[in-house]
């Protein structure tokens, strides 16, 4: 496009000059090829669709103070720039205390703490991809289906790059959310429906025929942002890789984009190694982790549940089938916590510093119940990724039990003694 490269000067981005013809998008599964702008999130068979990078084998990692820049040979995105960025990622990576170990019992423990990105979760470096695909391809107005973490996000990230934003959200989604949401300026809907799922799925059915680009957690561009956790730990890892990386899963985007990244690493020749994934889903809403307890290829439907997890709440991903697959593949591991489990794993952290949401909490009881079972080793080096923080969801407080002692200044010398002792 003419004065395309004036433009990116102004915004301090990068313009890549000329489409890159090659990029793609792929299907999971059955690998059927789709081209890179289309509107619709799956492919007709409704398997996940992936963007394919060219060329990764020449892919090389240069210098920049954004990691989009630094690893823009990975990235399909021909103009990106810092105008669209609100500071996300960098977010650190940090040693888990005696408290943790003991606790899981695993010596060689990492936490990943997303919940510093700039909307207090993982979701901000897909958005920032989704950004960048609204810019490429001249859309005013982009949309997404959410429980709240992902709406919050891409409503702050359109707001700050001048773009309109809808988020569909379902009834059960926190108010906290939702008003974090509104005051980005946001058209939020808040759509009565059987279930989480079924919503998406007849949501995402309305992009091509409105012309709008609706995206939810497990779509191509939302992946590409999220990759970007793996670059960001190969830096900070200074080129290890952890044994495994666990990750509270719904709709299947955050594992894969992870994964994805370490993939492309490994084929640009930067690692010789890969992480193995584990799965993590609350027990009444466990549809890929059932499946792949009992052996079976097909997620397990689940509908008519509750959990305090409000954020992993895709009771029929529609990613879940892809993952189930590649966790046969990679020998990836799957475990399930129960509500109490849940509770207790939000508590532990509060305890070692980290204040974050049921879902983020699940991964701490998951990494201790597979440690007991043998099947992660006493050597293993396990990261934990910390996916949002707890003032996303205030709600769970009910369920919490408190030790508050009250005074007043006439009493508050003895009380204080006591307390001492």
């Amino acid at each position: 496009m003419v004065g395309d490269e004036i433009i990116a000067n102004l915004l301090g981005g990068i313009y890549i000059k000329g489409i890159k013809q090659s990029r793609r998008l792929i299907s999971t599964i059955s690998n059927n090829e789709y081209p890179f702008d289309r509107i619709e999130e799956v492919a007709v068979n409704d398997e996940t669709l992936e963007v394919f990078i060219p060329e990764l084998n020449k892919a090389r990692i240069k210098s920049g103070k954004y990691l989009w820049e630094r690893y823009v040979d990975f990235l399909p995105f021909t103009r990106m720039s810092k105008e669209f960025s609100l500071g996300e990622g960098n977010t650190p990576l940090i040693q888990g205390n005696d408290y943790l170990q003991k606790f899981t019992g695993v010596k060689d423990l990492f936490l990943k703490n997303e919940t510093q990105n700039p909307t207090w979760s993982f979701k901000d470096r897909g958005s920032l991809a989704c950004i960048f695909m609204a810019k490429e391809m001249e859309e005013v107005v982009t949309a997404t289906i959410s429980t709240g973490n992902m709406g919050n996000s891409i409503s702050a990230y359109g707001a700050k790059s001048g773009i309109n934003v809808i988020v569909f959200v379902p009834e059960f989604t926190p108010i906290e959310k939702i008003k974090a949401m509104t005051i980005h300026g946001t058209k939020v809907i808040k759509v009565k429906a059987p279930d989480y799922s079924f919503m998406k799925k007849r949501i995402l059915k309305l992009a091509k025929k409105l012309g709008l680009r609706i995206v939810s957690g497990n779509g191509p561009i939302r992946v590409e942002g999220y990759k970007l956790t793996a670059f960001e730990l190969y830096e900070q890892m200074e080129g290890t890789v952890p044994d495994y990386i666990t990750v509270p899963t719904s709709a299947c985007g955050h594992i894969r984009g992870i994964f994805k990244g370490y993939r492309e690493l490994k084929k640009a020749g930067f690692i010789d190694k890969l992480p193995k994934m584990i799965i993590v889903q609350a027990k009444n809403n466990s549809p890929i982790v059932s499946a792949i307890k009992e052996g079976k290829t097909q997620i397990q439907s689940f509908s008519n549940f509750t959990t305090i997890a409000e954020a992993i709440t895709s009771g029929t991903p529609m990613g879940g089938n892809e993952i189930i697959h590649k966790a046969k593949e990679f020998n990836w591991l799957a475990e399930d916590v129960t509500e109490e489990e849940i509770l207790e794993s939000q508590k532990v952290l509060g305890k070692a510093g980290y204040f974050v949401e049921p879902a983020a909490a699940t991964s701490v009881y998951a990494v201790k119940k597979l440690k007991q079972s043998g099947d992660i080793a006493n050597d293993a080096k396990v990261l934990l990724m910390l996916t949002g923080s707890g003032l996303k969801d205030m709600e769970v407080f009910k369920e919490h039990s408190f030790d508050i002692m009250e005074s007043n200044l006439h009493n508050i010398k003895v009380d204080l003694q006591q307390l001492l002792k």
